[in-house]
């Protein structure tokens, strides 16, 4: 019941946005301002569940069980408006060079390519979630072939790359996702050689 409420509330303040004179300036700031303050949503929200429940100790277990699941289905819709908002997203299967499984969502599986000349960028794995449901801990164990040309394979945290290799190299990398932009990516400048590529 509370998740058609969310959905339907969303789904009015989008029509609303879409719908006046100057809907895509206002639209535009509206997703700016979601992006920028994704963290402080999210944490607001966990602050909120937190002490809704504190202060109903004593009532009914019923009552705390309804607003854990109402502030958890709140976070999922936010979870998909986000990912439907966001400004990059993973780069779908019929435009990369190599094939990728797929894991439990977006974030985790494998991946293999064979590059010739490839010069652009893939995004492999990852999404603009607010709180990964499976879990903020990933480790990409990665084996990076560069025979010409130049090639990196980075974590984009938010808006810095985090160079996991830029050459031939091999090797195990962790990382812990954060509120928002988190993608595994490869960038290619006349790259010729091989990636091959798991998260879990």
């Amino acid at each position: 019941m509370a998740r058609r409420w969310i959905g339907i509330s969303m789904l009015v303040l989008l029509m609303a946005v879409c719908l006046t004179g100057c809907g895509m300036g206002i639209g535009r700031g509206i997703i700016k301002e979601f992006e920028e303050n994704k963290g402080g949503i999210l944490e607001e929200l966990t602050e909120l569940k937190d002490g809704l429940v504190k202060e109903l100790e004593g009532s009914g277990d019923d009552i705390r069980q309804e607003i854990h699941e109402l502030v958890d289905v709140l976070l999922e819709e936010i979870n998909d408006w986000s990912g439907a908002a966001a400004t990059r997203q993973i780069t779908g299967d019929e435009s990369l060079v190599g094939e990728r499984e797929r894991g439990a969502d977006d974030y985790v599986g494998a991946y293999r390519a064979d590059y010739s000349d490839f010069s652009g960028e893939e995004y492999i794995f990852g999404g603009t979630a607010l709180k990964r449901m499976s879990g903020s801990e990933l480790e990409a164990v990665y084996s990076l072939t560069v025979t010409s040309g130049t090639a990196a394979l980075f974590w984009l945290d938010g808006d810095e790359e985090k160079i996991i290799a830029s050459a031939s190299e091999e090797g195990v990398y962790g990382f812990r996702l954060h509120a928002g932009g988190n993608f595994l990516v490869l960038r290619g400048d006349n790259f010729t050689g091989s990636l091959v590529l798991a998260v879990k």
